[in-house]
């Protein structure tokens, strides 16, 4: 019954057709300016696998060796071709060997024995191993990414890639305990009939998967843009306070916020120029950044001044890690033009056990601190203490005074 619905002829046509629209939607994508390596190897994979279908389509038309043999070295071409768009796409090294293995197996068995040529199981069995293989090995590079880049498709992606695997490697005991016939009526096995539904589904899938991943990471881009500040690479303020906000929601009875301004950057500026300025807020940035442990937050707040919230900390935990960061900037190497130029540091710290958990009062105790620090000879730590939530306090009934009357007189 299945063999009478499924047509594999014209599962064929379709599969040409899907790939043909999306890479014809690629090479839009590639001549609109935003050309990848990934988008250009699945760009050609798309056109590979649309030729490949056209010549499998044929088979009763044209010679064998053209539309069996060049065919499905044509279609693995198309699945190595894909797994280096998927590699691509994480920025990794490309490998020609891995690339050509699939075709060139294929290839070699077809040229070379008779005996495989003439029997479609064997054929069945060597394109399902080397589909099996790819398709695995992309679903692994779409996980190991997601580590680093989250975008929202590619654990789905992923999970459709090694379901395709798995269902591709059945084809090779179906193949095993039930030959299909090479002759005028090869395509009437029930199983082969469903395999190759499958295939046109996955081909599809995978078709539309790659053009979601290129809408996903432009977003992506997008996004981190709007949240990094442009010189240091580091968050901006707006982005600080959304994270930082989010993870005193979660903590509210530890954490540490810290306020670093470095030091005479106005006479750097003047010294040197804006450009050794420039100069020294990156390499700062960058040495801040490569202490910082999980679950911390770390900002360009404005100026030379930036921002850190360390959610797991206590008071002694962060005194001892912002002395760290201090004797860290004081041991920075910044040399402009051959003139080392000296950087300095100072940090004002607060903590939600001392100054409560909203994000505003902690800056302001930090804001406090390191007022003090810069007072008393810059190039220290300082915590902010009772004192400064005092302020805090008293700041607040200043404003519900001045609020009570304005709110009589409106009533």
């Amino acid at each position: 019954m299945l063999e009478v619905l499924i047509s594999l002829p014209t599962l064929l046509v379709c599969t040409f057709l899907s790939t043909l629209v999306v890479g014809i939607f690629l090479l839009l994508h590639l001549y609109s300016g935003r050309r990848t390596a990934a988008a250009v190897y699945w760009c050609v994979s798309m056109w590979v696998g649309s030729v490949a279908s056209v010549l499998l389509g044929l088979r009763t038309v044209i010679a064998p060796e053209l539309s069996i043999g060049v065919g499905n070295a044509l279609a693995a071409l198309g699945y190595s071709l894909t797994w280096a768009g998927f590699r691509s796409f994480d920025h990794k090294p490309v490998s020609r060997i891995a690339v050509a293995a699939g075709p060139a197996a294929w290839t070699a068995a077809y040229l070379f024995s008779d005996t495989f040529a003439a029997d479609m199981s064997l054929r069945i069995i060597l394109m399902s191993v080397v589909t099996t293989a790819y398709s695995l090995a992309m679903a692994r590079e779409l996980l190991a990414g997601h580590r680093r880049e989250a975008l929202p498709s590619r654990r789905v992606i992923a999970i459709l890639l090694a379901s395709h695997a798995v269902i591709y490697a059945l084809r090779i005991p179906f193949a095993i305990l039930s030959p299909v016939s090479d002759g005028s009526r090869a395509f009437v096995s029930p199983w082969f009939a469903v395999f190759a539904l499958e295939i046109f589904l996955h081909t599809l899938i995978v078709a539309v998967s790659v053009l979601i991943l290129l809408k996903e990471r432009s977003e992506f881009v997008y996004r981190h843009a709007a949240r990094t500040d442009a010189l240091t690479g580091v968050l901006n303020r707006s982005a600080f306070m959304e994270e930082a906000t989010s993870q005193l929601r979660r903590r509210l009875q530890t954490g540490v916020l810290m306020l670093l301004d470095l030091d005479h950057f106005k006479a750097i500026n003047d010294t040197y120029g804006h450009q050794a300025g420039d100069q020294v807020l990156r390499g700062f940035a960058a040495a801040i950044s490569a202490r910082l442990a999980a679950g911390m937050v770390f900002a360009r707040f404005g100026g030379e001044e930036f921002v850190l919230f360390a959610p797991d900390h206590d008071l002694d935990q962060a005194m001892e890690f912002a002395d760290g960061l201090r004797r860290e900037t004081q041991a920075l190497s910044v040399s402009h033009y051959g003139t080392p130029i000296s950087v300095s540091v100072s940090i004002g710290a607060a903590s939600v056990l001392l100054c409560g958990g909203d994000l505003d009062d902690l800056i302001t105790a930090a804001d406090c601190a390191l007022y003090r620090a810069k007072a008393e000879g810059r190039n220290r730590v300082s915590i902010a203490g009772p004192a400064e939530s005092l302020m805090q306090v008293a700041e607040r009934m200043r404003e519900m005074d001045i609020a009570e009357p304005l709110a009589a007189v409106a009533r």
